[in-house]
Order: structure tokens, then sequence, then C-alpha cells
């Protein structure tokens, strides 16, 4: 019962603070003038090849669950979130310093 409440407590708290994060960032960059054309273009260059990386990253995924290489759902939701944003924030930095 503890676990499952800690659980909770992560996934909701962690949903919550990103939320927080995101709404403050965006407060501030609007103060600094920092929401520009670059700024959006940028993001959405690097969301556009986010989404291959995690497509490669879905197929190599169902390709190790068939070979019953991986078994946990879990790890592999974790995963593929983390390939997701990793590869979005380095595709940040990569447009950044192209454009």
């Amino acid at each position: 019962m503890t676990e499952t409440i800690g659980t909770y407590a992560g996934l909701f708290g962690g949903m919550l603070l990103g939320l927080l994060s995101l709404y403050l960032g965006n407060h501030f960059a609007k103060k600094k003038r920092a929401l520009d054309e670059r700024h959006h273009l940028i993001r959405t260059k690097a969301r556009a090849a986010s989404w291959f990386v995690t497509l490669a990253a879905i197929y190599l995924f169902f390709v190790l669950v068939l070979l019953n290489a991986v078994s946990s759902i879990t790890f592999i939701l974790a995963m593929l979130i983390m390939v997701h944003i990793g590869s979005w924030g380095c595709f940040v930095f990569y447009y950044q310093h192209k454009l």
C-alpha cells in the first residue's frame, strides 16, 4: 500500500512540477522577449526530428519484446519517454547552434 501511494505521489508530483516549470519558464521567457520566431522554429524542428528517433526506438523495443529480451512494459515505457525527451533536448541544442 505504501509503495502505491509513493508511486502516485511521484507520478502526479512530477507532472505538477513539470507543468509548473513549463509555466514559469514561459513566463520568464516572455519577460525577456525570448519567445520569437527563431525559438518556435527550433522547437518545431526538434520535435519533428525527435519523433523519428522515438519511432525507431518503438521498433527496436518491439523487436526486443518479440525476442523475449525485455518483458517489463514499465521498463519499455520509461525508456521510450527517456528516448523521446532526451532526443528532443539534443535536437534543440543542435538546432540552436545550427540556425
